[in-house]
Protein backbone atom coordinates (compact mmCIF):
# COMPACT_ATOMS: atom_id res chain seq x y z
CA UNK A 1 0.00 0.00 0.00
CA UNK A 2 1.35 3.51 -0.64
CA UNK A 3 2.20 6.30 1.62
CA UNK A 4 -1.40 7.76 0.78
CA UNK A 5 -2.98 4.65 2.15
CA UNK A 6 -1.32 4.85 5.26
CA UNK A 7 -1.19 8.37 6.00
CA UNK A 8 -5.23 7.87 5.82
CA UNK A 9 -5.12 5.17 8.21
CA UNK A 10 -3.26 7.25 10.49
CA UNK A 11 -5.82 10.15 10.11
CA UNK A 12 -8.80 7.73 10.80
CA UNK A 13 -6.76 6.14 13.75
CA UNK A 14 -6.33 10.00 15.14
CA UNK A 15 -10.17 10.60 15.01
CA UNK A 16 -11.55 7.38 16.56
CA UNK A 17 -9.31 7.68 19.46
CA UNK A 18 -10.82 8.90 22.32
CA UNK A 19 -13.96 9.10 20.88
CA UNK A 20 -16.18 8.49 23.34
CA UNK A 21 -15.05 11.57 25.20
CA UNK A 22 -14.93 14.01 22.62
CA UNK A 23 -18.63 12.71 21.55
CA UNK A 24 -19.32 13.58 25.52
CA UNK A 25 -17.61 16.70 25.70
CA UNK A 26 -19.89 17.98 22.28
CA UNK A 27 -23.36 16.71 23.79
CA UNK A 28 -22.61 18.85 27.06
CA UNK A 29 -21.55 22.13 24.91
CA UNK A 30 -24.65 21.71 22.78
CA UNK A 31 -27.01 21.17 25.94
CA UNK A 32 -25.39 24.25 27.88
CA UNK A 33 -25.34 26.41 25.04
CA UNK A 34 -29.53 24.96 24.47
CA UNK A 35 -29.84 25.75 28.11
CA UNK A 36 -28.16 28.97 28.03
CA UNK A 37 -30.33 30.27 24.93
CA UNK A 38 -33.55 28.69 25.91
CA UNK A 39 -33.19 30.57 29.64
CA UNK A 40 -35.32 33.02 31.01
CA UNK A 41 -34.53 36.68 28.83
CA UNK A 42 -33.84 39.83 30.76
CA UNK A 43 -33.00 43.31 29.91
CA UNK A 44 -30.29 45.77 30.77
CA UNK A 45 -28.82 48.81 29.90
CA UNK A 46 -25.26 49.52 28.89
CA UNK A 47 -23.54 52.59 28.50
CA UNK A 48 -20.45 53.29 26.31
CA UNK A 49 -18.45 56.57 26.15
CA UNK A 50 -18.36 59.11 22.87
CA UNK A 51 -15.42 60.30 21.60
CA UNK A 52 -15.73 62.76 19.27
CA UNK A 53 -12.98 63.65 16.55
CA UNK A 54 -13.25 67.19 15.00
CA UNK A 55 -11.23 69.08 12.44
CA UNK A 56 -7.97 70.83 14.19
CA UNK A 57 -9.94 74.00 13.38
CA UNK A 58 -13.14 73.51 14.48
CA UNK A 59 -14.61 72.33 17.77
CA UNK A 60 -18.05 71.67 18.92
CA UNK A 61 -20.01 74.30 19.86
CA UNK A 62 -23.38 72.47 21.50
CA UNK A 63 -23.51 70.14 24.69
CA UNK A 64 -22.89 66.57 23.44
CA UNK A 65 -24.01 63.80 25.91
CA UNK A 66 -20.63 61.80 27.11
CA UNK A 67 -22.49 58.83 26.50
CA UNK A 68 -24.86 56.63 24.54
CA UNK A 69 -27.38 53.94 26.37
CA UNK A 70 -27.97 50.66 24.72
CA UNK A 71 -30.77 48.67 25.82
CA UNK A 72 -30.36 44.95 25.23
CA UNK A 73 -32.57 41.70 25.87
CA UNK A 74 -31.13 38.33 25.82
CA UNK A 75 -29.53 35.33 28.64
CA UNK A 76 -28.75 36.78 31.90
CA UNK A 77 -25.35 34.78 31.56
CA UNK A 78 -24.42 36.71 28.67
CA UNK A 79 -25.75 40.01 29.31
CA UNK A 80 -23.66 39.87 32.90
CA UNK A 81 -21.03 39.52 30.72
CA UNK A 82 -21.02 42.52 28.50
CA UNK A 83 -22.32 44.66 31.47
CA UNK A 84 -18.67 43.56 33.30
CA UNK A 85 -16.87 43.77 29.95
CA UNK A 86 -14.89 47.50 29.55
CA UNK A 87 -15.95 49.23 26.44
CA UNK A 88 -13.74 51.59 24.28
CA UNK A 89 -15.19 54.72 23.42
CA UNK A 90 -17.31 55.07 20.34
CA UNK A 91 -15.24 57.08 17.93
CA UNK A 92 -17.75 59.86 16.46
CA UNK A 93 -15.10 60.72 13.50
CA UNK A 94 -16.13 64.25 12.02
CA UNK A 95 -12.00 64.36 10.57
CA UNK A 96 -13.46 65.61 7.28
CA UNK A 97 -16.72 67.73 8.11
CA UNK A 98 -17.10 71.55 7.43
CA UNK A 99 -18.81 74.24 9.91
CA UNK A 100 -22.16 73.72 10.35
CA UNK A 101 -24.42 71.16 12.02
CA UNK A 102 -23.86 67.55 11.61
CA UNK A 103 -26.60 64.42 12.58
CA UNK A 104 -24.65 61.52 13.83
CA UNK A 105 -26.71 58.36 14.05
CA UNK A 106 -25.77 55.21 16.37
CA UNK A 107 -26.04 51.90 14.90
CA UNK A 108 -26.68 47.97 16.65
CA UNK A 109 -23.28 47.29 15.73
CA UNK A 110 -21.63 49.94 17.42
CA UNK A 111 -21.56 47.07 20.12
CA UNK A 112 -20.67 43.81 20.30
CA UNK A 113 -23.01 41.31 21.35
CA UNK A 114 -23.05 37.36 21.06
CA UNK A 115 -26.02 35.87 19.28
CA UNK A 116 -29.16 35.44 20.91
CA UNK A 117 -28.75 39.49 22.75
CA UNK A 118 -30.74 41.73 20.76
CA UNK A 119 -30.60 45.50 20.91
CA UNK A 120 -33.94 46.94 21.71
CA UNK A 121 -33.18 50.90 21.74
CA UNK A 122 -30.54 53.27 21.58
CA UNK A 123 -30.46 56.13 23.29
CA UNK A 124 -29.65 59.02 22.19
CA UNK A 125 -29.87 57.18 18.88
CA UNK A 126 -29.07 60.37 16.88
CA UNK A 127 -26.53 63.49 18.09
CA UNK A 128 -26.71 66.89 16.42
CA UNK A 129 -23.01 68.37 16.69
CA UNK A 130 -22.42 71.86 15.63
CA UNK A 131 -19.04 72.32 14.39
CA UNK A 132 -17.35 76.24 15.09
CA UNK A 133 -14.69 77.79 14.49
CA UNK A 134 -11.84 77.41 17.32
CA UNK A 135 -11.42 80.89 19.12
CA UNK A 136 -8.72 81.92 21.32
CA UNK A 137 -9.41 85.42 23.93
CA UNK A 138 -8.17 86.98 26.71
CA UNK A 139 -10.49 87.70 29.25
CA UNK A 140 -10.24 89.23 33.22
CA UNK A 141 -10.48 86.80 35.65
CA UNK A 142 -11.75 87.43 39.44
CA UNK A 143 -11.34 85.59 42.51
CA UNK A 144 -14.43 84.45 44.19
CA UNK A 145 -14.60 84.89 48.03
CA UNK A 146 -16.50 83.11 50.43
CA UNK A 147 -16.66 83.46 54.33
CA UNK A 148 -15.21 86.09 56.36
CA UNK A 149 -12.08 86.07 58.56
CA UNK A 150 -12.63 85.27 62.14
CA UNK A 151 -13.06 88.06 64.72
CA UNK A 152 -9.99 90.59 64.60
CA UNK A 153 -9.44 90.10 61.40
CA UNK A 154 -9.80 91.49 57.77
CA UNK A 155 -9.45 90.82 54.44
CA UNK A 156 -6.77 93.65 52.84
CA UNK A 157 -7.07 92.77 49.47
CA UNK A 158 -8.02 89.93 47.22
CA UNK A 159 -6.49 89.61 43.46
CA UNK A 160 -5.18 87.01 40.84
CA UNK A 161 -1.61 86.57 38.93
CA UNK A 162 -1.99 87.01 36.38
CA UNK A 163 -5.18 89.25 36.13
CA UNK A 164 -6.32 87.96 32.75
CA UNK A 165 -6.82 84.51 31.03
CA UNK A 166 -6.21 83.01 27.56
CA UNK A 167 -9.62 81.02 26.80
CA UNK A 168 -9.93 78.60 24.07
CA UNK A 169 -13.44 77.36 22.54
CA UNK A 170 -15.52 77.52 20.04
CA UNK A 171 -16.52 80.74 18.83
CA UNK A 172 -19.94 81.48 19.77
CA UNK A 173 -18.95 80.26 23.19
CA UNK A 174 -16.14 82.42 23.85
CA UNK A 175 -17.57 85.71 22.67
CA UNK A 176 -20.26 85.13 25.36
CA UNK A 177 -17.79 84.69 28.13
CA UNK A 178 -17.12 88.72 29.44
CA UNK A 179 -15.09 87.15 32.87
CA UNK A 180 -13.89 83.89 33.78
CA UNK A 181 -14.37 83.38 37.86
CA UNK A 182 -12.24 81.45 40.39
CA UNK A 183 -14.29 78.25 42.57
CA UNK A 184 -14.94 80.23 45.91
CA UNK A 185 -12.50 80.31 48.39
CA UNK A 186 -14.06 80.11 51.61
CA UNK A 187 -12.01 82.74 54.35
CA UNK A 188 -14.15 81.07 57.53
CA UNK A 189 -11.28 80.43 59.86
CA UNK A 190 -8.37 82.01 58.24
CA UNK A 191 -5.89 83.92 60.17
CA UNK A 192 -3.00 83.94 57.26
CA UNK A 193 -2.89 84.96 54.00
CA UNK A 194 -3.80 82.97 50.75
CA UNK A 195 -1.53 82.30 48.03
CA UNK A 196 -2.11 79.31 45.69
CA UNK A 197 -3.22 78.05 42.56
CA UNK A 198 -6.70 79.32 41.51
CA UNK A 199 -9.31 76.87 39.84
CA UNK A 200 -11.37 78.31 37.43
CA UNK A 201 -14.77 77.81 36.61
CA UNK A 202 -14.99 77.12 33.06
CA UNK A 203 -16.79 73.71 32.57
CA UNK A 204 -20.39 75.73 32.51
CA UNK A 205 -18.90 77.64 29.49
CA UNK A 206 -17.26 74.59 27.77
CA UNK A 207 -14.20 76.44 27.13
CA UNK A 208 -10.78 75.87 27.72
CA UNK A 209 -7.68 77.53 29.30
CA UNK A 210 -4.40 78.38 27.31
CA UNK A 211 -1.49 78.45 29.70
CA UNK A 212 -0.70 78.00 33.28
CA UNK A 213 -3.31 78.65 35.73
CA UNK A 214 -3.47 82.13 37.51
CA UNK A 215 -1.81 81.98 40.94
CA UNK A 216 -5.05 83.53 43.45
CA UNK A 217 -4.06 85.87 46.55
CA UNK A 218 -5.85 86.52 50.03
CA UNK A 219 -4.13 88.86 52.28
CA UNK A 220 -5.49 88.61 55.77
CA UNK A 221 -4.67 90.78 58.32
CA UNK A 222 -5.15 90.98 62.19
CA UNK A 223 -6.94 94.48 63.31
CA UNK A 224 -7.29 93.89 66.76
CA UNK A 225 -5.03 93.15 69.18
CA UNK A 226 -5.54 90.30 72.05
CA UNK A 227 -1.85 89.70 73.32
CA UNK A 228 1.51 92.01 74.02
CA UNK A 229 4.74 90.84 74.02
CA UNK A 230 6.96 92.79 74.94
CA UNK A 231 11.12 93.22 75.11
CA UNK A 232 11.63 91.80 71.66
CA UNK A 233 15.13 92.57 70.61
CA UNK A 234 15.83 94.31 67.14
CA UNK A 235 18.71 92.42 65.06
CA UNK A 236 19.98 94.60 62.36
CA UNK A 237 21.43 92.62 59.35
CA UNK A 238 24.75 94.53 58.44
CA UNK A 239 28.88 93.50 58.69
CA UNK A 240 29.48 96.48 60.20
CA UNK A 241 29.12 97.98 64.02
CA UNK A 242 25.58 99.05 64.70
CA UNK A 243 24.11 102.03 67.23
CA UNK A 244 20.61 101.96 67.05
CA UNK A 245 18.19 104.12 69.54
CA UNK A 246 16.01 101.33 70.82
CA UNK A 247 17.10 97.77 71.65
CA UNK A 248 13.90 96.37 71.83
CA UNK A 249 10.47 96.56 70.51
CA UNK A 250 6.62 96.10 71.88
CA UNK A 251 4.38 93.53 69.59
CA UNK A 252 0.83 93.12 69.24
CA UNK A 253 -0.55 90.21 67.88
CA UNK A 254 -3.55 88.31 67.64
CA UNK A 255 -4.48 84.64 68.23
CA UNK A 256 -6.24 82.55 69.97
CA UNK A 257 -6.05 81.52 73.26
CA UNK A 258 -4.36 78.00 72.16
CA UNK A 259 -1.82 79.51 70.19
CA UNK A 260 -1.55 81.47 72.76
CA UNK A 261 -0.30 78.93 75.52
CA UNK A 262 2.56 77.40 72.62
CA UNK A 263 4.01 80.46 71.48
CA UNK A 264 7.39 80.03 71.54
CA UNK A 265 9.11 84.20 71.84
CA UNK A 266 12.03 83.38 70.67
CA UNK A 267 9.90 82.16 67.40
CA UNK A 268 9.26 86.24 67.65
CA UNK A 269 11.65 88.64 66.30
CA UNK A 270 12.29 92.29 64.81
CA UNK A 271 14.67 92.92 61.65
CA UNK A 272 16.28 95.61 60.57
CA UNK A 273 17.73 94.79 57.15
CA UNK A 274 20.79 97.11 55.91
CA UNK A 275 22.63 94.39 53.97
CA UNK A 276 24.05 96.04 50.90
CA UNK A 277 24.03 99.90 52.76
CA UNK A 278 27.29 101.46 53.75
CA UNK A 279 28.23 102.85 56.41
CA UNK A 280 26.35 106.14 58.32
CA UNK A 281 22.87 107.35 59.59
CA UNK A 282 19.41 105.61 58.47
CA UNK A 283 15.63 105.73 60.13
CA UNK A 284 14.26 102.25 58.87
CA UNK A 285 10.57 100.66 59.37
CA UNK A 286 11.19 97.16 61.59
CA UNK A 287 9.85 94.01 60.12
CA UNK A 288 8.22 91.25 62.57
CA UNK A 289 8.39 87.94 61.93
CA UNK A 290 5.44 86.17 63.64
CA UNK A 291 4.71 82.13 63.93
CA UNK A 292 1.61 80.86 61.49
CA UNK A 293 -1.98 81.04 63.13
CA UNK A 294 0.01 84.33 64.97
CA UNK A 295 -1.83 87.82 63.28
CA UNK A 296 0.53 90.70 63.60
CA UNK A 297 -1.47 93.95 64.31
CA UNK A 298 1.24 96.34 65.94
CA UNK A 299 4.59 97.11 66.31
CA UNK A 300 6.05 99.92 68.95
CA UNK A 301 7.72 101.57 67.50
CA UNK A 302 7.54 100.81 64.27
CA UNK A 303 10.50 102.78 63.08
CA UNK A 304 14.22 103.10 64.82
CA UNK A 305 17.33 105.26 63.95
CA UNK A 306 20.40 103.04 63.27
CA UNK A 307 23.95 104.03 62.41
CA UNK A 308 26.58 101.59 60.93
CA UNK A 309 30.01 102.54 61.59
Amino acid sequence: MGSGGHFGDRLWAGMMTNIGSKLISIALAVVLWGIVLGSRNVEVTKEIPIEVIAPADLIPANDIPDRVAFRLAGPKAFLRAILDRRENPIRVNLAGAKPGVVNYRFFSDNIRVPIGVKVLSINPSTIPIRLEAVKKREVPVRIEIRGVPPEGYKIVRAYMKPEVVKIKGAESRVDGITEVITTPIDVSGLRYSVDREAVLDLGRHSVQLEGAMPRAFVEIEAVSANYRIKNVDIRVLTPYKVKAGEKTVTVLVRADTKDLKLLDRSHVYAVVDLTGKPKGEYNEMIKISVPDGVGLVKVIPDRVKVTLY
